[in-house]
């Protein structure tokens, strides 16, 4: 113990940067093709929401692959997980870059979708056991802010790549980018925990994979398909509370749910959600509005697109400040309250068909999400006792992962739904991608109101409970 305890405190720093920079691998990776859906439905000859099969499939099989990370770090050790996921997103980088038509293009996307269901909760779960006394708050909001600029940087790198060059070239850049980290975590990386050699319900796997699948593809088509797919989502809905349910009934529960026995984490958990569904909204159909509509090539929306994200990504390093010195009143309601100003004047925006306005939206609502999500992310994870901590990180990039794929398939099968009865019908593309949008953006608005709303009850709730301690 006191040999492995030398070896952390020599790497500490280097393991940090590391798994920093894997995090940032992870979330390019994650957003690649937030500007290419219209280039793949048009290049490939698919619908929208068969071309969202790249979004909403990597979801399913990150969400998926979170589930099993906490048991993962326990049984194989960080450096073992950690290589690993260099390695799944070497293979599946290079996949993307020999992909010979639609369907190996979508098995690329769901083998790199395995580093990022790994990733995102460990390096959680290892930022904290690697911060100091009182400053994994700060750590963690880093490493959002760090998530944020890969989502910045991603959309012009992908723009640009697509519009000049191609898919193929595109994923060349996560297949130099995992080779080089692979080596570099090799010399870096240590365990930082004792393992345990914890056995794995394969049915729990089972459960969770066909509950999840058949949910959010059942959603991503019900506009299309209503009445199979209502029936599918059911489907998906019994098979993942019989997973819930086999979680409490296990000794060594795949994801021990026990964290949401805590109110604090629960009512922050239920935000994140609400928070990340209205990123991933704004991720996925402003592209498709500024190239659809407004004629933007992926390039030039990329372009568009980074200063909100940027906006996001700064937020986030202020907001680990500002919750350091104030804690979450005012500042997570706060967020809240910008996100939806943005959003509502989005709306406002739509119906005037302003490109540039409704960038400057998005900016704003990217900036009230920087402010609140990683203050409530820090509140939650060190609001519960540590023998929990790697469960509530799961538990927390699960959700994350399913806000994602419930925002994806819903948003964006609404609009592809809409489209494509519109253009059946002799519509134009630019007309009928604008009144897609404009259908999905007030049904954007309701889920932040609710939000900002619940974010007041969150605060004081957090409020009460520190004054209490």
């Amino acid at each position: 113990m006191a040999v492995q305890n030398k070896q952390i405190a020599k790497h500490r720093q280097a393991m940090i940067v590391v798994l920093f920079a894997c995090n940032l691998l992870a979330s390019l990776m994650q957003s690649l093709m937030n500007v290419a859906l219209d280039y793949v439905s048009a290049e490939y000859h698919v619908s929208l929401s068969e071309a969202n099969l790249l979004v909403l499939g990597y979801s399913i099989v990150a969400g998926i692959v979170i589930v099993l990370a906490a048991l993962s770090l326990h049984r194989f050790g960080l450096r073992k997980v950690m290589l690993f996921g260099l390695i799944v997103s070497f293979v599946g980088s290079m996949l993307g870059v020999v992909a010979w038509n639609f369907p190996s293009l979508v098995a690329a996307r769901l083998i790199q979708a395995v580093a990022t269901g790994l990733y995102f909760p460990v390096v959680n779960e290892a930022l904290l056991n690697l911060s100091p006394k009182n400053g994994a708050g700060r750590l963690l909001a880093v490493n959002s802010g760090i998530i944020g600029i890969g989502l910045a940087v991603a959309p012009i790198v992908a723009g640009l790549v697509i519009t000049y060059w191609g898919l193929r070239v595109l994923f060349a850049i996560p297949t130099v980018a995992a080779f080089v980290l692979f080596f570099i975590a090799r010399r870096t990386i240590v365990d930082i925990m004792p393992r345990q050699k914890l056995p794995v319900d394969g049915l729990s796997v089972v459960l969770i994979a066909v509950g999840l699948s058949a949910f959010m593809i059942g959603l991503n088509e019900v506009t299309r398909n209503p009445l199979p797919m209502a029936a599918l989502m059911i489907a998906g809905i019994v098979v993942c509370a019989w997973f819930i349910h086999r979680q409490g009934r296990l000794a060594h529960p795949l994801l021990d749910m026990r964290p949401l026995r805590n109110k604090t984490y629960a009512l922050g958990e239920t935000l994140i959600v609400l928070s990340y569904m209205s990123s991933i909204y704004l991720s996925l159909l402003i592209p498709l509005y500024l190239e659809g509509v407004a004629g933007f090539t992926p390039f030039i929306a990329g372009c568009l697109l980074a200063p909100a994200t940027l906006c996001y990504a700064g937020l986030c390093f202020v907001s680990g400040r500002m919750l350091g010195k104030a804690g979450v009143w005012p500042l997570v309601p706060v967020g809240f309250g910008v996100c939806l100003v943005g959003f509502v004047a989005l709306a406002v925006f739509t119906r005037l068909d302003l490109a540039l306005a409704i960038v400057g939206c998005m900016a704003l609502a990217c900036a009230g999400i920087g402010t609140e999500y990683p203050a409530i992310k820090s509140v939650d994870l060190e609001v519960l006792d540590p023998e929990l901590s790697a469960s509530g990180s799961s538990i927390h990039s699960t959700l994350v992962q399913i806000a994602g794929s419930i925002s994806s398939a819903l948003f964006v099968g609404l609009m592809s739904g809409q489209v494509h009865h519109l253009m059946a019908d002799g519509m134009a593309k630019a007309q009928a991608y604008s009144a897609g949008f404009s259908t999905t953006v007030y049904l954007a608005v309701a889920f932040v109101v609710v939000a900002a709303i619940l974010s007041v009850v969150y605060a004081r709730h957090v409020v009460k409970l520190t004054r209490g301690k």
